[in-house]
């Protein structure tokens, strides 16, 4: 073993172990954490090795930040692990997705529980979710009707039960449906009005589809079941159309809520909250009675 290789060694922090292999290669005894890691001489004399072990800890260093547990590398695919996440379900990821999920600049998601969540929302709207879809749309999968249609369909419109079998017809406007009288007011502002609509999500229409500002304050005043979304959507015209003609003032012009709401209409002044009550009164007492 040439001295001046053991100089090389505890320049960058190693003690040669011995050699391995062949003439070749050695193994270095890490000053830091004393791991051996096999290296060429060459890699000795001319760079600075890489401690093995110290890289492996800093792996499961970075996995604990993520919520995940580090088992192994994956074979030869150096820029890829094998982690168990939180939910006990082995994923595979590059070791710098796992750091910027550390760093909490990226979520992780499990395909396997995101695969359960999909199947039941599927089942939930009479649907089985049979695979990814083929043209590679991550929003997009493949989906077979009860009525035994197959058919591509975004994700997020299954989750919400808003899709239409092309087969059979059978479409959301045909299921249970609501009449919904919102309560919105944005705080430091004289902005304060009512909107009353139908929808078969009440929830996720003013959380995800009316554009509101973050500090909006939104309160689901009440909701009424309807038969179908057929029936919601008639009587909630005729409401409208009742205000529009009985109480003119009572509807607040569309440039009062421009850029607040990316509605046109349907929105009404905070004075007629007991007037759209009463209304809303008389749509339930019709349905008790059918």
């Amino acid at each position: 073993m040439p001295d001046a290789w053991h100089g090389f060694a505890r320049d960058k922090g190693f003690r040669i172990h011995g050699r391995i292999r062949d003439r070749y290669h050695v193994a270095l005894e890490c000053d830091a954490c004393g791991g051996l890691t096999a290296h060429k001489s060459y890699t000795l004399r001319t760079a600075q090795p890489r401690c093995g072990a110290c890289a492996e800890a800093d792996l499961a260093d970075a996995a604990r930040a993520a919520g995940l547990t580090f088992l192994r590398r994956v074979g030869r695919d150096h820029h890829y692990g094998l982690y168990r996440a939180a939910c006990g379900h082995v994923v595979k990821r590059q070791f710098e997705f796992v750091e910027r999920v550390a760093a909490r600049k990226t979520d992780l998601r499990c395909e396997t529980c995101l695969r359960s969540r999909e199947r039941d929302e599927a089942a939930r709207q009479g649907w089985d979710r049979i695979g990814r879809d083929p043209n590679g749309n991550p929003n997009y999968r493949i989906y077979r009707h009860s009525c035994g249609h197959v058919q591509r369909v975004a994700r997020v419109n299954m989750s919400w039960g808003q899709v239409k079998c092309a087969g059979c017809g059978g479409a959301w406007n045909a299921r249970e449906s609501y009449i919904y009288l919102l309560r919105i007011e944005i705080p430091g502002t004289a902005f304060h009005v009512l909107k009353l609509g139908f929808s078969r999500t009440p929830v996720k229409r003013f959380r995800h589809q009316l554009g509101l500002p973050r500090d909006a304050r939104v309160e689901l005043v009440r909701v009424l079941p309807m038969a179908t979304g057929h029936d919601a959507c008639a009587k909630e015209s005729a409401t409208h159309a009742s205000l529009r003609r009985s109480h003119p003032d009572a509807v607040v012009p569309p440039e009062v809520y421009a850029g607040i709401l990316n509605v046109k209409s349907e929105i009404y002044e905070a004075w007629a909250y007991e007037l759209i009550m009463a209304m809303m009164d008389r749509i339930e007492a019709s349905q008790s009675a059918v």
